[in-house]
Formats: structure tokens, sequence, C-alpha cells
């Protein structure tokens, strides 16, 4: 028994402690006061927003005030910018406010109507739909895109799901107007930025910020379309839109004409500028490959048709023919990678 004397007494010792770390639930009284804090994380597993991400009107806001569930749940803001809650005598400001800042303000709100002394304060953004970014041109998947969080532009490109085989070397960024959810208070110009050192990462400074507003548009490219008797029969992205492409070098991207091609009678069809009109060139590829005859140059659009041998047909008809094969035929762009995240 001697043994669990010091036992007893050491146990003996730690009930004052233990009461002393427990306290009640429910508001506290005036007299007493509990440690502040105003985190805008979530509990684990539930999806996380970016500390310095400004809400807006139309975001659903999950707000946890401990030991008080009539000021939890979730609740919208409203169009003006203002969070209501019962009980609380007028709404709170939350339009233009990061998480962590809303949440020191309503806990404030609630000790100014003295109905809680020091609360606790969860708040995380459930639900986004004050700030978005549209997407559009040459893109997978065109669209209007939340912005949850600082979004850059090859970020919300991945969102759209990545880039076509067409798209161009421009991408082009219009500025929305400037928002009251955001410190700025001049429009921002309109942005052109060359695709080709965004993609490679020559310049950092390219894959800039997109904005609440934003429209990005990824330019389509300049393309020339190889069909008829040839081994890879497509559209191709010219990989030089300055300097445009040659017959010789359309075939080539094309792995050149097939065994039973007729490359005496080839023919560009060239389109007018609305697509409706459009004129039909003969072109002898044989002594083009020949070295006999001078290399023609394609213009963007132009159609390269390269018939069957043994066929007798009409320019008219190898037009036709020539337009019909267009007609979901497979791209070719210049190697461009943005895909999805």
């Amino acid at each position: 028994m001697k043994k669990l004397v010091p036992a007893t007494y050491f146990l003996l010792a730690l009930i004052p402690v233990a009461k002393a770390q427990v306290s009640p639930a429910g508001p506290l009284p005036p007299e007493k006061e509990r440690t502040v804090t105003a985190d805008p994380l979530p509990a684990q597993n539930e999806r996380t927003v970016a500390p310095d991400y400004q809400i807006g009107p139309g975001d659903v806001l999950a707000i946890t005030v401990s030991d008080a569930p009539e000021f939890s749940g979730k609740f919208r803001v409203n169009q003006s910018g203002f969070l209501e809650m019962p009980s609380l005598p007028s709404p709170v400001k939350a339009q233009g406010k990061t998480p962590t800042q809303l949440a020191n303000d309503l806990r404030q709100a609630l000790e100014d109507a003295k109905l809680y002394r020091n609360p606790t304060i969860n708040i995380f953004v459930d639900e986004y739909h004050s700030q978005t970014v549209t997407v559009v041109g040459a893109v997978a998947k065109p669209s209007i895109y939340p912005l949850q969080k600082r979004t850059t532009l090859l970020e919300v490109i991945s969102q759209a799901g990545g880039l076509l085989p067409t798209a161009g070397n421009k991408i082009t960024i219009v500025p929305g107007g400037a928002s009251e959810s955001t410190e700025e208070t001049q429009v921002r110009a309109a942005t052109t930025i060359e695709l080709s050192k965004l993609v490679r990462g020559d310049d950092p400074s390219l894959n800039v910020e997109v904005r609440d507003g934003d429209v990005v548009s990824v330019s389509t490219a300049e393309v020339v379309y190889v069909v008829g008797s040839v081994n890879k029969p497509g559209g191709y992205v010219l990989p030089d839109q300055s300097a445009g492409i040659t017959v010789l070098q359309a075939l080539a991207m094309s792995q050149g004409p097939n065994s039973l091609a007729s490359t005496k009678r080839g023919m560009i069809l060239r389109r007018g500028p609305d697509g409706t009109e459009h004129q039909n060139i003969p072109v002898d590829l044989q002594t083009i490959m020949e070295g006999k005859a001078p290399d023609r140059v394609m213009e963007a659009n132009d159609i390269l048709f390269v018939p069957v041998s043994g066929t007798k047909q009409t320019l008219h008809v190898m037009g036709e023919v020539a337009m019909s094969m267009v007609n979901g035929v497979a791209f070719y762009g210049v190697g461009y990678r943005v895909g999805t995240l």
C-alpha cells in the first residue's frame, strides 16, 4: 500500500487541472473571455480557398460559430454585397473582403450586438459565383469559369481543356471593368500575348494573372488543306504565317501523293473572304516536283486537291469534291501543349 500512495497523490493533483480546462457550452458571460481566432480554412477534407480570395455577390459562405449553431450554416452574399444573418441587427459588408477579414468583422458585429463575446469563427467559400473569367477561341471547352483563387493565364487555359490543334500564336486578354471586389480603380487596356513564347516559358512575366470579368481569346491559326490522293490528308496550320506556305511544303506535310494520285492535274481551290465565292486554279504538281515549274505560294484557307489517276473531271466538279473532303478532316497544329491540369 505504501507504493500506491505517491500515485494516488499524483492523480488527485491532476483533477483540478482537468476541471480548469473545461468550459461551458454556449456564449460566455461578460466576466469570462475566450481565445479569439478567425480562421478562414475549412475542416479537413473540405474544399479550401486561397486566403486572398475576395468575396463577392452571389458567393455562398459556410460559417461556423463555435457553440452557437443559431449563427452557423450556409449563407449567400446578397447582390448588394452584404451578408445577412438571423439575430444580427444589421447586415455585414462582405464584398471585397477575404474570409479572414469577414470573420473578424462578423466577430465584431456579434460582440457589438451583445450576442456573443469573443467567438471563434470559421468561414470558407462553399460556392463561387461572383468572380469569373471567360475563355473563347481555339480551346477545347470555351466557357465561363469561376475564379476560386489567384489564377494565371496558363491555368485558365488548362481549365478550358487546353488548346486545339488550330490554335494560333496570339492570345488576347480583354479586361472587364474595374470591380468593387478588387482593389483596381482604373480600367486596364487589352493585352496581346505571343503564345509560343508563353508556352516555352521564355518570359515568365507573360503568364499574367487573369482578373474578374476578363475575356481570354485564343486566336485561330491560318490553315491550308491538302485533300484527295495524298498519304495524310488534313488541315495544316501555317508554321510561319508571315511567310506563308508553298505547294511543295503543303505536299510534304501531307507526306506526299499516294500511288493512285494524278499529279499532272492538281488544283488549288481558293475561297473568297466570305467563304462563298471561290476560284479554281489548276496546278501541274508533276512539273513543280521535278523543278521544271516554279513553286506556287498558297494563301490561308486554300485547298490543295490531288485527284485520283484515271478520273476525268472538270475543275468545277473537282472543286465540289475538294470542298466535300474538307468537312470532317483532321487538323495538325504546330505543337503547342497546354492541356488540363
